[in-house]
């Protein structure tokens, strides 16, 4: 497995490599042919001016050669020249062939070779032979240079050929002078051998070094292997080394480590809300529990005879109390469901200040003797607000906040609901001048099934689904519920409602998320804490006895059910399933 790894990385590598060895060899290589080619030119115009000169000159002694020859005088010697390299051919218009003489120095004459109209060395002839045809040449009778075969295999020779003409201008012969190339040809195999070696030099040393520059900027891909292998393992926290800043691989690391802090923080919210998810299904089972334990005690023991006539009535009302409770928590659960399905809301202009006062009222019927009041945020009288919102759903919200602090502050207590405008936004707070809770407490009053120590006992602390309903409503609105402590002791609960409401029952986002949003500063540290005092007291909807009566709270998918109250108690109302419970904390 590793090394097909290795194998791939090396792929990359060699791909990168080859080409561009390929490149820079395909570079050297055109130069060098230009290279050549331009020394070769150059080469063979040198020799071109040799013949040119030269020619000239030995053309002219040929003419003088065949002027005094045909005056019986000596010709004149051309062996001054050395022309030992040359080849020389000669031929007259129906005349004899004249060829200019060697020189008479014995120590300066060449081996010539003067076979009918051809005139060279041997010396020459046996390294370059000889030109083939010449005489085909000759009869072109032109003055321009021409590269020819010679008669040993791969010589060539460079001729040119100058016209012989008498005194009067008429062409009386043609003379060929040649040179061979072989020298040329044999500095450029030199020079070609030269540019050679040092292109297969270049191309090694530029492979070293571009091994090198490729395996620096490949080496960031490495760590982005190791990492993705970390990864895949499951050690989501691991992040790609980055690279060099602007580059395409250290791009590529800055995409992959964003990517990888999104991909953490996807997994994160999905193993708080599983954990959250686990734990709300072992609450509610708990909760369900208890009440159909005690039915079923109940009822086994009235099976058994084990009732008392005389005690028969108690016994059937601590049935029906019990089943009252489980129903208000499976009304409860219910709600919270339909919430977290994202449900449209029934919005309307509701007025505010007006469910407050009816929640206020409620309030004094079940608790006279305690002080209530509608005021302003500044004190003063409460102002007229009007919202737009579901007035079932807001109702409810007002009410749960009441019940908490019937069922969880000292009697007689007082409570204030105070109403006023923070900007375009509506500010409901509900205040009490109770205990309070402590710190840690209150950032998680918003979580399911919640509920401080204080609160333990289900005889006032209810299910704990209370304020989570209340998160969940004032989300599905795009408002917002916070907890703070009253000046002076207590507990204040604000809500915040925007000018316009979201058309979906959610806002957005559930309840689970909203409590996560409102607790998101401290949740980590309180995960961290024993959970063996993580019951709280003021976490719930309403308390035992909840107005649940309201002429605002009969809607059947808005009820806020709770145990219901002994003094509310309908005699006639026999079936439990078939009242209107309050939300109980």
């Amino acid at each position: 497995m590793g090394s097909a790894h290795v194998m791939k990385r090396r792929t990359l590598t060699f791909r990168l490599l080859i080409t561009f060895l390929s490149l820079l060899a395909l570079v050297i290589v055109a130069l060098g042919f230009v290279t050549i080619s331009m020394l070769r030119s150059y080469l063979v115009h040198n020799v071109d001016d040799q013949l040119k000169s030269t020619g000239q000159v030995v053309a002219s002694k040929t003419l003088a050669n065949i002027a005094k020859m045909k005056g019986n005088n000596s010709a004149d010697d051309v062996g001054h020249l050395n022309l030992s390299d040359y080849y020389i051919y000669v031929k007259m218009e129906g005349d004899t062939i004249i060829v200019p003489s060697p020189d008479n120095d014995a120590s300066k004459k060449p081996d010539w070779d003067v076979a009918g109209p051809e005139y060279f060395s041997r010396q020459t002839y046996q390294r370059y032979g000889k030109p083939k045809d010449p005489g085909s040449f000759a009869s072109k009778k032109t003055a321009d240079f021409e590269t020819v075969k010679g008669t040993q295999f791969g010589t060539q020779w460079r001729a040119i050929a100058f016209n012989l003409n008498d005194r009067r201008g008429t062409t009386i012969g043609t003379m060929i002078i040649a040179l061979p190339l072989a020298p040329v040809d044999a500095t450029v195999a030199r020079i070609a051998w030269v540019i050679g070696l040092s292109g297969a030099a270049i191309v090694i040393v530029g492979a070293f070094t571009a091994l090198f520059s490729i395996r620096s900027s490949l080496k960031p891909l490495r760590g982005i292997e190791s990492a993705t292998h970390a990864i895949a393992d499951g050690d989501l926290s691991r992040r790609v080394p980055k690279g060099q800043e602007g580059s395409e691989v250290g791009k590529l690391a800055d995409s992959i480590n964003v990517m990888l802090e999104q991909i953490e923080q996807s997994f994160d919210v999905k193993e708080r809300s599983e954990k959250k998810m686990r734990q709300f299904v072992s609450d509610a089972s708990h909760e369900l529990r208890t009440p159909l334990a005690t039915v079923r005690g109940y009822a086994e023991l009235y099976r058994i005879g084990g009732v008392p006539d005389c005690e028969i009535p108690v016994t059937m009302d601590r049935i029906e109390s019990e089943a009252q409770r489980m129903s208000g928590l499976v009304e409860d659960l219910l709600q919270l469901a339909r919430l977290d399905e994202r449900r449209p809301l029934s919005l309307k202009d509701t007025q505010l200040t007006e469910i407050a006062m009816n929640a206020a009222m409620d309030l004094r019927v079940r608790d006279a003797g305690r002080p209530t009041a509608v005021i302003g945020l500044d004190g003063g009288p409460a102002p007229e607000i009007t919202i737009y919102a579901d007035s079932d759903k807001v109702t409810q919200v007002v009410t749960n906040l009441l019940s908490n602090v019937l069922s969880h502050t000292p009697a007689g207590t007082p409570v204030e609901i105070a109403l006023g405008r923070h900007g375009e936004d509506a500010v409901v707070e509900v205040r009490d001048h109770g205990p309070g809770v402590e710190p840690e407490d209150s950032e998680r009053l918003f979580e399911r099934f919640f509920r401080t120590d204080s609160s333990r006992s289900r005889a006032s602390g209810g299910s704990g689904l209370g304020l989570a309903i209340v998160a969940s409503v004032m989300a599905a609105h795009g408002g917002t519920a916070r907890i703070s402590e009253t000046p002076g002791g207590g507990l204040t609960v604000r809500l915040t409602f925007p000018p316009v409401a979201p058309s979906t029952a959610s806002g957005g986002i559930t309840a689970a998320e909203e409590a996560a949003r409102v607790a998101s500063s401290s949740e980590t540290e309180q995960e961290s804490k024993p959970k063996g005092k993580g019951i709280g007291r003021f976490k719930g909807s309403a308390s035992k006895g909840s107005a649940s009566k309201d002429s605002t709270d009969k809607s059947p998918t808005d009820k806020s059910p709770s145990d219901k109250d002994p003094t509310d108690k309908d005699p006639t109302d026999k079936d439990p399933t078939d009242k209107s419970p309050a939300s109980k904390n």
